[in-house]
C-alpha cells in the first residue's frame, strides 16, 4: 500500500457546467514585490501586476449554443495551496447563448482573450478595494478585438512568452498572428491547415508552430511571414498538440501523436528540424497538452480522464493521476512557478494537481552529507591518534636522548 505522505496532493470540484478551457489568473498587484506588467502600445511595461498562480483560476464552458438549460459562463475561483482546496465560484459572468471555448491570459495580466462561436472577446479581472477574495471579479474589457469579429470559432489562442505577440487559429484553418496590444497583423494565412488544432510560439517569439486535424506541423518564421519547415511522421499516425522547449538549453519541439488509440510524444531538433525521438506514454489518445513555464515538465491529459506529468530531461512519467476526471480532459495549464497543474473536463470538474517533490533525491543528498561527515570525523580521529602523540612517546625505548652538559 502506498504511504499517504508520498501521494501527490490533488483537489477537485465541480462547477455545474461542462468546462472547455481554463487558465491560472493574474490580478493587479498591491504588494511591493511585483512580477509582471501592463504594456502600452509600444510594448513597454507601464503598470505592474502580481502573478497569482497559487491563488486564482478561471474556467470557461457551458451547455453550448441554444437553450440547453445549462448556463454559459466564465467562472473565477480561488485555489488555496496550503489546504489544497478549490473554492466555489467567487464570481461568474454570463456569456449568454455562447460558451467560451478557448482562453488565453496575457503573461502580465493585461487581459483574458476568449473564443466564442463567431468571435473573440477581451475580459479583465477587476479587484475592488479591500483584500477579501470575493472582491475579485471578471468584467468585459472596454477594448473590442475588431480584427477577430465575425471570424468564426477559433480553436486555439496563444500569447508569446514575452506577451508581445498573439496568435489565433480558426476551425476553418485560418491562421492569424498579431502584435500585442496594437493588434497589427504580422501573419495572415487563410489556408494554413484544413482546420487548426494547436499553436505555440518559440521561446524567443521568432517562430510559430501550427498543427491541423491531419497533415504536417508547419513552422512559420515570423520575421518573413513564411513557412520554413514542414514536419511529418515517418510512418502512420496523426500529429496533435505542439510545444516548444522553454528551458533555453535544449532546442526541441514536442508534438503529440495518435497512433491507433495510443498516445505518443515525438520531438524534433529546432536547429535542423529533424526528428530525434518518440515515446509512447498511454494506451489512449492525448486530449490535452501543456508545458511548465521553466520547461522542466510536460503534462498530458487522456480521453479516459487520466493525467500524466512528464519530466522532460528524462522523458519519463514523473507523476500520474488515474481517473483525475470522469471523462476526457479538455484543457490544462501549469502554474507560473511550476508547482501545480490545473486541468478541466467536460464532466464539469476542475482539478489542481500539486507537483510531488522528489523525496528520494533529497534522501540521497542527506545520505551523501552524512557519509561525508563520517569520513571527515574518521580523518580527524586518525590525525589525533597518529600525529598528536607527546614527543616522549615518539622516542625509541632504551636509547638515550641528547642532553647538554
Amino acid at each position: 500500500m502506498t504511504n499517504n505522505s508520498r501521494r501527490p496532493q490533488t483537489c477537485s470540484r465541480k462547477y455545474g457546467l461542462p468546462l472547455f478551457c481554463a487558465a491560472w489568473a493574474t490580478r493587479p498587484a498591491d504588494h511591493k514585490e511585483e512580477k509582471g506588467g501592463e504594456t502600452d502600445e509600444a510594448g513597454k511595461i507601464t503598470k505592474t501586476y502580481e502573478l497569482s498562480e497559487s491563488g486564482h483560476v478561471i474556467f470557461g464552458g457551458g451547455g453550448g449554443v441554444g437553450n440547453t438549460g445549462v448556463r454559459n459562463s466564465l467562472v473565477l475561483a480561488h485555489y488555496d495551496r496550503a489546504t489544497d482546496t478549490l473554492s466555489e465560484a467567487i464570481h461568474c459572468i454570463s456569456t449568454e447563448n455562447d460558451p467560451p471555448y478557448r482562453m488565453a491570459v496575457h503573461p502580465t495580466g493585461h487581459g483574458i482573450v476568449c473564443s466564442f462561436t463567431i468571435d473573440c472577446r477581451l475580459f479583465e479581472i477587476i479587484r475592488s478595494s479591500g483584500s477579501e477574495l470575493d472582491t475579485m471579479k471578471l468584467e468585459p474589457a472596454n477594448k473590442t478585438l475588431t480584427q477577430l469579429q465575425e471570424v468564426g470559432q477559433q480553436r486555439c489562442l496563444v500569447f508569446s512568452a514575452d506577451g508581445t505577440r498573439f496568435a489565433s487559429g480558426g476551425d476553418d484553418g485560418h491562421l492569424r498572428v498579431f502584435e500585442w496590444p496594437s493588434m497589427r497583423l504580422v501573419l495572415d494565412q487563410p489556408e494554413a491547415h484544413k482546420s487548426i488544432k494547436d499553436l505555440d510560439f518559440s521561446l524567443d517569439s521568432a517562430f510559430l508552430a501550427s498543427t491541423g486535424g491531419a497533415g504536417p506541423c508547419r513552422i512559420w518564421d515570423l520575421s518573413t511571414a513564411a513557412p520554413v519547415a514542414s514536419l511529418s511522421l515517418d510512418q502512420g499516425g496523426d500529429l496533435g498538440y505542439c510545444r516548444f522547449s522553454r528551458d533555453g538549453t535544449k532546442q526541441l519541439l514536442f508534438l503529440t501523436v495518435k497512433e491507433g488509440e495510443k498516445g505518443f510524444i515525438a520531438y524534433w531538433n529546432t536547429n535542423t528540424w529533424t526528428k530525434v525521438g518518440s515515446k509512447k506514454f498511454q494506451e489512449s489518445p492525448i486530449s490535452a497538452f501543456a508545458m511548465s513555464y521553466d520547461g522542466k515538465f510536460l503534462a498530458i491529459g487522456s480521453s479516459e480522464g487520466d493525467i500524466s506529468i512528464i519530466e522532460v530531461h528524462k522523458m519519463n512519467v514523473y507523476q500520474r493521476v488515474k481517473r483525475a476526471h470522469m471523462i476526457f480532459v479538455t484543457s490544462m495549464e501549469f502554474s507560473r512557478d511550476g508547482r501545480a497543474l490545473l486541468s478541466v473536463s467536460g464532466d464539469s470538474s476542475a482539478r489542481v494537481t500539486a507537483i510531488a517533490e522528489r523525496k528520494c533525491e533529497a534522501a540521497r543528498i542527506l545520505i551523501l552529507i552524512f557519509l561525508l561527515l563520517v569520513i571527515l570525523l574518521t580523518l580527524f580521529v586518525a590525525k589525533s591518534v597518529f600525529w598528536g602523540r607527546p614527543e616522549d612517546d615518539l622516542t625509541s625505548p632504551g636509547l638515550p636522548t641528547n642532553s647538554t652538559t
